[in-house]
């Protein structure tokens, strides 16, 4: 290699070589520096769009091609904010300007893993606050240095440090190993072996033609030296110098710990970034804690193809295997493809058939970033998922976790905003001459949402449970709350859909015989013939629901029970009657017989009442999907009435329960809920201590078990006890569902007048006050706050109704002729909680700009407070400035627009 004595390059020049190696091209390498380590995550601005196509590497065109790409001597450049969240809209500006940069990120291939972890890298720094300036050199050099050449070099001299990325062909590059021995003579070079271990990397195996590196890529290395070894030997003798703490490996098991320790060093380096260092330990720490919803399941079994399926999808533009139908002549049909499941990996045999016809390769789409699982309730789509984030997990920043039914999709999708340092709440309107409306607002939250999701830094976004396409609430697509797809976050799907969004679904078949067997054995492995044929008989009756069959599985491992007799108990259990005749649940009676096994199991563990967990599986049965605090599900099983039971029913729950120790005394919330977890029929929190999910199939059997009035009150007083908390907004969703008629519906159940008052004023007002301003759910908080005051309103119509009972009108001396003269004090209480809800209505609609709409609202609270407050009374006082504030904000609205051309 020649030598650095070019005055008018800092690196020198490269001797001529072929074009396959050194292209004509001028570098594509970007600058983009755009945040300082502070933090103020309430503002998010979006990248522009000029920055977003130029911050692209240099394969995006054709450097032989392309006659317009760098004609203009200028870069996009960004300069550091004092919010690290927020993008400045670019700058152009002469490389002159281009004086030096935080990080040099310097790598080489075009493999996609390689390139998204590197854009993933480049993201973090910048999210950091650290500039970075990234280049592939070896694509976009050329055989003179150009201005933007020297553009680079002018980075690479001015960066504080250099991380390089090396892989098993970054060693016969010479641009690598010149930045190899540039920042190692600076001493601020940071390595990052990707896919390679530091052993590899020994001058000796690769100089002496030994070792795998040499034999397998380093035949092309002394082609581009011409020969010469001195700059390559000191460039990996540089390497080796390296301190072992600033080396790092980058393998498919720990991306997320790399980039960021990777961040972290360069942070703790560099001046006035040490707040950078506290913040990742923060997140890190935060991660590990509220990552998965669940615990892993350690009795996971089978799935190795669907788990490979779904790799293939979202990775399958990265090294994974491909899948073909091929045919050969003398048959007729496609090739069959078999999966054979072995302990470490999978193979795929193929049938060969032969036929006439020439061979078909079937195209599969995959790499979009988007995959969809489908099969029916009980079959394992949640364990899929949760299985296949803690195999990838690293792969990601985080595995941000939904809920997809319809009804509170939205509201878990926008509670994304404290992992993604983002304010999606309603801003104070600056601009009295554009308010926005309700819509405007909530389009906004959810694009900021969207905006976070779609830079390079990878999340996946698991959407467990999809009921609809569309949104209960407005009727809009789920697809306009998630990221483009083929970006870097990927989005997973469960649903009982047959079809969503045009992606066709991974159908989710049943468990293979075997698999089905070793989940029911549990933690006895050695039955006789008989009791395995049991097994049999139970696993086809069940239809090899993975549910059924993880039930049956801890069943067996808890009691001292054998399959023949569980079976036998099983089949002579009585089902109950449902309320309503539900599909899911008819397809299968067995299933329900052993959930009512399980019942009978828990009720016997109590004593001769009914037990607390089975109680709370009951409760549970009107509560929102999702985790729930144990100690909830046990106030609400405790206000249920307790039923005893005999005869056929007492003596199966004998039978099958001698194993099981019978308590005297009355068990407690955590000990009932402990009782649903070892039977496999809840699974518990992760991420919130003492709370607990009944399973979706349990839950629908409970609320199909007995009518509304009998379970729901119960449900709903315990809700209401517990008051407001922002841990409980889900519950108190699901009580205002039952208790309201939204979108015409009518209401299930009623409350007493006293509890109403107390759950107006005590939940369901800061509940939506949280909702419009925190979420800017403009739409769901005005609506509740309208059923609110129907409700309000027909409770007050019970009052002002004449009593008809003579022993109410004979307790006064007066003529007493409704039920609020009797109880006026109540009366007036209901009315200045109606005026409370109507002025919270009008200054929610003053927000979105409906004035009509709220100076009616508002009128009508100031006409309740005068009539019962009177005039000087400080609500009244309070809803009267709301009114005038209302008049001359419309006043000068409607002056603005009149004056404006």
């Amino acid at each position: 290699m020649d030598s650095r004595g070019d005055s008018s390059s800092r690196f020198g020049q490269y001797p001529t070589i072929s074009s396959r190696n050194m292209s004509s091209s001028s570098s594509t390498a970007f600058f983009s520096a755009n945040q300082s380590p502070s933090i103020s995550p309430k503002t998010h601005q979006e990248l522009s769009e000029s920055t977003r196509s130029d911050a692209q590497y240099c394969d995006s065109f054709d450097p032989l091609t392309s006659s317009s790409g760098f004609q203009d001597p200028e870069l996009e450049f960004q300069p550091p904010r004092d919010d690290h969240n927020a993008y400045t809209s670019s700058a152009s500006v002469s490389y002159n300007r281009v004086r030096s940069c935080d990080v040099f990120l310097g790598l080489h291939g075009q493999k996609p893993s390689l390139l998204r972890f590197a854009d993933w890298l480049r993201a973090e720094l910048e999210l950091q606050g650290m500039s970075c300036f990234t280049s592939d050199r070896a694509r976009c050099s050329s055989r003179r240095i150009t201005r933007k050449q020297r553009i680079i070099e002018k980075a690479m001299d001015g960066a504080s440090f250099g991380v390089i990325i090396l892989t098993r062909e970054s060693f016969k590059n010479p641009y690598t190993i010149e930045e190899l021995r540039f920042f190692s003579g600076k001493k601020n070079l940071v390595p990052v072996f990707f896919d390679l271990s530091r052993e590899d990397c020994h001058v000796r195996d690769i100089v002496e033609k030994r070792g795998e590196l040499w034999e397998k890529h380093g035949g092309e290395l002394w082609e581009c030296y011409g020969g010469i070894e001195r700059e390559w030997r000191e460039a990996v003798h540089g390497l080796s110098r390296v301190d072992d703490d600033w080396k790092l490996e980058a393998h498919e098991g720990n991306w997320r710990d790399c980039v960021f320790r990777t961040v972290t060093l360069v942070a703790m380096r560099l001046v006035g970034r040490r707040s950078v260092v506290e913040r990742l330990a923060k997140w890190r720490d935060k991660a590990e804690k509220e990552e998965f919803p669940y615990p892993r399941n350690e009795r996971f079994v089978g799935r190795k193809k669907e788990l490979s399926e779904l790799e293939f999808v979202l990775f399958g533009d990265e090294d994974y295997f491909e899948l073909k139908a091929a045919t050969r002549r003398k048959s007729k049909g496609k090739e069959k493809v078999v999966w054979n499941e072995l302990e470490k990996e999978i193979e795929m045999q193929k049938l060969v058939r032969k036929t006439r016809r020439k061979k078909r390769s079937l195209k599969i789409v995959c790499g979009k970033g988007v995959a969809c699982v489908s099969g029916e309730a009980g079959i394992g789509k949640t364990e899929l998922l949760l299985e296949f984030a803690y195999r990838h997990h690293q792969r990601y920043k985080m595995v941000l976790w939904i809920g997809g039914e319809s009804r509170y999709i939205r509201q878990n999708y926008l509670n994304l905003y404290q992992y993604l340092d983002v304010d999606v709440g309603v801003e104070n309107c600056s601009d009295r001459a554009r308010i926005k409306s309700f819509e405007e607002r909530e389009d906004t939250a959810v694009s900021r949402i969207r905006r976070e999701l779609m830079r390079d830094i990878p999340f996946l976004l698991v959407i467990d449970n999809l009921e609809s396409e569309k949104d209960w609430w407005d009727s809009k697509l789920v697809m306009d709350l998630l990221p483009r797809f083929g970006g870097g976050t990927h989005v997973l799907i469960s649903t009982r859909l047959s079809r969503v969004m045009n992606v066709e679904p991974l159908k989710l078949p049943y468990l293979s015989a075997a698999e089905a067997m070793e989940l029911m054995q549990g933690n006895v492995k050695d039955y006789p013939v008989q009791e395995m044929d049991a097994l049999r008989v139970i696993e086809e009756k069940l239809g090899r629901l993975t549910l059924g069959l993880a039930i049956v599985g801890a069943i067996l491992s808890e009691l001292p029970i054998s399959p023949s007799r569980l079976l036998d108990t099983i089949n002579r259990m009585p089902l109950r009657e449902m309320s309503s005749s539900c599909s899911v649940l008819r397809r299968s009676v067995f299933l329900l017989q052993l959930f009512e096994v399980c019942f009978s199991i828990f009720d016997h563990a109590d004593g001769p009442t009914r037990s607390l967990a089975t109680r709370m599986v009951v409760a549970s049965g009107w509560l929102a999907p999702g985790p729930v605090p144990a100690s909830l599900l046990a106030l609400a099983a405790s206000k249920l009435p307790e039923k005893h039971k005999g005869g056929l029913w007492s003596r199966l729950r004998r039978a099958i329960s001698c194993g099981f120790a019978s308590s005297k005394s009355k068990r407690s919330g955590a000990e009932a809920a402990s009782m649903l977890l070892r039977f496999n029929i809840a699974r518990a929190s992760s991420v919130k201590l003492g709370f607990v999910q009944i399973h979706e199939l349990v839950r629908l059997y409970a609320r199909n078990l007995v009518l509304v009035n009998e379970t729901a009150p119960a449900m709903v007083r315990a809700v209401i006890n517990r008051g407001w908390s922002v841990e409980s907004a889900d519950q108190i969703w699901a009580v205002c569902f039952l208790l309201f008629g939204f979108s015409n519906e009518a209401p299930s159940i009623h409350l007493k007048i006293t509890e109403l008052l107390f759950l107006v004023k005590q939940v369901i007002l800061p509940l939506a006050i949280r909702t419009f301003v925190t979420f800017s759910r403009c739409g769901a908080a005005v609506e509740l706050l309208r059923v609110c005051t129907n409700a309000l309103e027909a409770a007050d119509q019970t009052l002002v109704k004449p009593v008809e009972k003579w022993l109410d009108k004979s307790l006064c001396w007066r003529s007493v002729q409704t039920s609020a003269q009797l109880n006026p004090n109540l009366w007036e209480e209901l009315a200045l909680a109606r005026a409370t809800v109507l002025e919270t209505r009008a200054k929610l609609m003053l927000r979105g700009g409906q004035f009509g709409v709220a100076d009616d609202l508002i009128r009508k609270a100031i006409f309740i407070r005068t009539s019962i407050s009177g005039e000087d009374h400080p609500g009244t006082v309070s809803a009267r400035e709301t009114l005038s504030k209302l008049t001359r904000l419309s006043s000068n609205v409607h002056q603005i627009h009149n004056t404006s051309p």
